[in-house]
């Protein structure tokens, strides 16, 4: 892949992760954040095998370090990531958490610095400083005195500390030394997120849940589980070709499309603040990301 198919291909993703905030929101109306998360897992994981089956053959034979990627990847994306991301999206709107998970990039060019020794210039720690402003307007809802009372929505707080998660997520994606094809990692990430999943969702008797779940329950999953899994693939293809400091630049986007998908889809309301918040976060993501 070169860069120039890694950067169209990290534009489609933007757009299915961007449509993830309003489908997901819905489907939270009747399927918990862990059984949606344990759904979508179970359903994918086969599905992916067999694919990654069809495309490689047989399964090669894994090495330990293949056995540390599926794990670090199922616990930092999907069973870490996911789940307290849907648990977030109870408490938050959409668009709200649209903006707060647009800071990301930010986070990761932080942790990137520190952890990858990535050069840090002063026009990142500007870009660092416009992202926290951008982040105090959307959970202080254009208020100050929210801020003083710090009367916050839980759910801006869960979808805060799930980006931690996501860096690790984009960072080990960068790091990892596994030589296995993306597709194959993740096929064994969903089936390690199946197995440690199914049993916490069992826990809260979902049985009643999926049968009562109707077109925005089972549209969550299937949306998830089709379109989350191939963009996550194409992500992490990506995250190898361009580095994930530059793959997370392209999330730039995703403040615009979920305040447009969220209006048109849910009825959510788009305030000042909203279109402030996007705004100065894609410029402190454009600056903290520069190279």
């Amino acid at each position: 892949m070169t860069a120039a198919q890694a950067y169209a291909l990290l534009a489609v993703v933007t757009i299915i992760w961007a449509g993830n905030y309003p489908v997901a929101k819905a489907g939270l109306s009747e399927l918990s954040p862990i059984t949606l998360t344990a759904t979508r897992a179970l359903v994918t994981a086969p599905a992916l095998v067999a694919v990654v089956r069809a495309m490689y053959g047989p399964l090669p034979t894994f090495v330990r370090r293949d056995y540390v990627a599926f794990t670090v990847i199922s616990f930092a994306g999907l069973v870490g990531n996911t789940t307290m991301w849907y648990w977030g999206m109870q408490y938050t709107t959409p668009i709200n958490a649209g903006i707060l998970g647009s800071a990301s990039p930010v986070l990761v060019t932080v942790v990137s610095a520190l952890w990858l020794r990535d050069h840090f210039s002063w026009r990142n720690l500007v870009g660092i400083v416009l992202t926290a402003l951008a982040v105090m307007i959307t959970v202080a809802r254009g208020s100050f005195e929210v801020l003083r009372a710090l009367t916050i929505h839980r759910g801006d707080l869960i979808i805060l500390a799930a980006q931690f998660l996501w860096a690790a997520y984009t960072l080990y994606s960068r790091a990892t030394r596994s030589t296995l094809p993306p597709a194959v990692v993740q096929a064994g990430a969903y089936v390690i997120s199946a197995a440690a999943l199914t049993p916490l969702a069992l826990l809260e008797r979902p049985w009643p849940m999926l049968r009562h779940a109707g077109w925005a329950g089972w549209g969550a999953v299937i949306y998830a589980a089709l379109f989350g899994t191939v963009s996550h693939i194409w992500y992490y293809q990506c995250v190898r070709v361009v580095g994930p400091g530059r793959a997370a630049v392209f999330t730039n986007l995703s403040p615009f499309l979920v305040i447009a998908l969220s209006w048109l889809t849910l009825g959510e309301p788009i305030h000042w603040y909203h279109l402030a918040g996007a705004t100065i976060v894609i410029a402190g993501v454009a600056l903290a990301t520069a190279r």
